[in-house]
């Protein structure tokens, strides 16, 4: 049984990595739903800041879980996983991700893969941004001054959870996609994927804690398909 989860795991790594292709879509359809929380949503933590309160204040809620009163998650990243060709990517070149009162803005992004990510340190204290794939480090930059710019090329694929190795409140996280057809859900949990080819489709939601989930959605031409996908701490 093991075996045999091993070889799964390996034959979607695969699929995942398949090469995409721009072209024409004429015949797309639309794939949209919402992703909410399985359960009772966990109560947010409040905690005390003792590291450079002068910039972070001296108290804030924990933002990894941002659930509505509906049950709906705000940014988890809905994504097709294994679609080989359809529209233009049009993510940004340079995106960027800024640390501002102690916070990371955007709290989650999607960035194309190859992409220069621009990371920056507008606050005047050192920030040590550390990012992680599957517990593997990917990132890991410290920036000591306020208005420092690294720029990194993004080359891994999927969902990163975003970590300041100096101010343990600050969490986020980052998707790096292989294809277009990625959102980032609203307050309500909502997303919607347009322009896209017919077919059936691994879809995908990553969050910063979740984690990764999949399912599977068809979509027929011209055609309207709901997803929706529960997810957990």
């Amino acid at each position: 049984m093991r075996n045999a989860v091993l070889i799964a795991t390996v034959a979607l790594a695969t699929v995942a990595r398949a090469e995409y292709t721009e072209t024409a879509v004429t015949n797309g359809g639309t794939i949209s739903g919402r992703v909410t929380y399985d359960g009772a949503p966990p109560k947010p933590e409040k905690i005390t800041i003792t590291q450079d309160p002068g910039t972070c204040g001296t108290s804030r809620e924990l933002d990894e879980w941002q659930v509505s009163a509906s049950g709906g998650v705000k940014d988890t990243v809905v994504y097709l996983v294994d679609i080989k060709s359809g529209k233009k990517m049009d993510l940004p070149a340079k995106p960027t991700l800024d640390q501002k009162g102690c916070r990371y803005d955007p709290h989650v992004q999607i960035i194309g893969q190859n992409a220069d990510l621009q990371v920056k340190n507008s606050d005047p204290i050192l920030h040590n941004i550390h990012s992680y794939q599957e517990g593997r480090t990917i990132l890991n930059l410290a920036e000591p001054k306020q208005g420092m710019v690294v720029e990194k090329k993004m080359k891994k694929a999927g969902g990163q959870s975003l970590k300041c190795d100096v101010h343990n409140f600050m969490r986020g996280g980052l998707f790096v996609a292989e294809n277009p057809y990625a959102a980032v859900t609203d307050a309500e949990g909502k997303y919607e994927l347009k322009d896209v080819p017919p077919g059936t489709y691994q879809i995908a939601t990553f969050h910063e804690v979740a984690g990764t989930k999949m399912g599977t959605v068809t979509v027929a031409a011209g055609g309207k398909a709901s997803y929706d996908a529960k997810i957990k701490k």
